[in-house]
């Protein structure tokens, strides 16, 4: 008779989401994700051992063969990596005022 006083008559069948507590923190998990052929802005932080240059974009690692030290790039995502991801260069912004 737990069906008596609820507005619903299958209790299996519930949406658990709506009555959860935690509902609301996991809302955004997901929306961030990179993934190869995405295009991002970043500016080259550091040259690594090997001679790319290393961005960040949010909380990924980005390494771009061919960039220089403070150079603002878009950069196209071809590969994800263990620890980052590598991209090469699309567009490279012109650090000049005019």
């Amino acid at each position: 008779m737990m069906t008596k006083y609820r507005n619903y008559k299958e209790p299996y069948n519930v949406d658990l989401k709506r009555l959860s507590i935690y509902s609301t923190l996991n809302q955004d998990v997901g929306k961030n994700i990179l993934s190869v052929g995405d295009e991002v802005d970043v500016t080259i932080k550091y040259i690594d051992d090997d001679g790319r240059g290393v961005g960040f974009y949010k909380d990924y690692k980005i390494l771009v063969p061919k960039g220089f030290m403070d150079e603002r790039v878009r950069v196209k995502i071809v590969k994800v990596l263990d620890n980052a991801l590598l991209g090469v260069i699309v567009h490279r912004y012109s650090n000049d005022i005019k």
